[in-house]
């Protein structure tokens, strides 16, 4: 018979309560059963491991031996799945990997990269429009990795306990304009031709964005005359397809013919930052260059969904696209 874990806790059991009694208590088991077991470690180890006594059980000397490298054997097991479970409690890799952020179709390449990986059990996609909520998640957990566009101010810590790593330092805003808008009669779309014309964004405060395309138009000496507010990517679309109003795009948008055209700004005032948030000593960071690379191969990717993104790409991008 070869000795067990099971075995080892029986002896660590009959050790600490110094009762064959007890101990089979403890183990859910009976007296005879606990016993018997006892008898058939015994003369697998060749002798008496436990002096049998009115007062109870007392490790003989070889008994002391065998316990004490029982105990390291069932510190090591504890520590083993105390070490599963922290994993576990991360969501590594047990659970689905977490991913949140405000990127429009980076979440979908990244999520449907991450899916097909050997060392991601599934993924679960999250979104919230500010990124200081997407960053906190990854602060406490609720979030595995976050891809976050920030606005270039200052003023926003990166929390204690997280990490991120850059794609592109300064990535163009661009706008979403109707087919048929004037201003694609023009060469080139300055910041000033954008104030002619209503605006469409997110509702004032609700991110630092609008805050900051504030500081820029101040900067250019124009004002944004927005009568039209929402958080809804489709209801932006719909109001600047019927010519409400025109809107920032991603750089990585897709032209809709016949409906909406997509144009960058003329020396591209508007900029975002791309990062990567994770925890450390997680699945994310054990992969993050990984995961950063595919990031940058979806940029790559990317080329053709609008001819001002291909320009940027090939003049910019691919430069801003940092290898680590």
């Amino acid at each position: 018979m070869e000795l067990e874990i099971r075995h080892l806790r029986a002896l660590a059991a009959i050790d600490e309560t110094g009762s064959l009694t007890q101990a089979a208590r403890r183990l859910g088991m009976s007296q005879p059963a606990l016993s018997g077991l006892l008898q058939r470690i015994e003369r697998n180890v060749g002798g008496r491991l436990f002096f049998r006594a009115e007062y109870g059980c007392l490790p003989t000397p070889l008994g002391a031996e065998v316990l004490n490298e029982a105990r390291v054997v069932l510190s090591g097991m504890a520590a083993i799945a105390e070490r599963v479970g922290e994993w576990s409690r991360r969501g590594l890799p047990s659970d689905p990997l977490r991913v949140g952020g405000y990127c429009g179709f980076l979440h979908i390449e990244v999520s449907r990269w991450l899916h097909d990986q050997p060392w991601c059990s599934g993924v679960s996609v999250q979104e919230d429009i500010d990124e200081r909520i997407s960053v906190d998640k990854v602060a406490i957990g609720a979030l595995d990795l976050a891809l976050v566009y920030r606005a270039p101010l200052s003023g926003l810590p990166q929390p204690q306990g997280v990490r991120s790593v850059v794609v592109h330092p300064q990535e163009p805003v661009f706008i979403a304009l109707a087919h048929d808008h004037p201003l694609l009669s023009l060469p080139a779309i300055t910041l000033a031709h954008v104030a002619e014309h209503p605006w469409v964004d997110e509702p004032p405060g609700t991110t630092r964005w609008g805050t900051y395309v504030n500081q820029v138009c101040r900067d250019h000496g124009v004002v944004l005359e927005q009568p039209h507010s929402t958080q809804c990517l489709a209801t932006m679309l719909e109001l600047v397809s019927a010519r409400f109003a025109i809107g920032p795009a991603l750089a990585t948008s897709r032209d809709h013919p016949g409906a909406i055209a997509i144009r960058a700004i003329e020396d591209h005032p508007l900029t975002q930052e791309l990062r990567l948030y994770y925890r450390p000593g997680t699945t994310v960071a054990a992969h993050i260059e990984e995961i950063h690379s595919q990031v940058v191969a979806a940029f790559h990717r990317r080329q053709g969904c609008n001819a001002a993104y291909d320009l940027w790409w090939r003049d910019r991008g691919r430069a801003l696209a940092l290898t680590g």
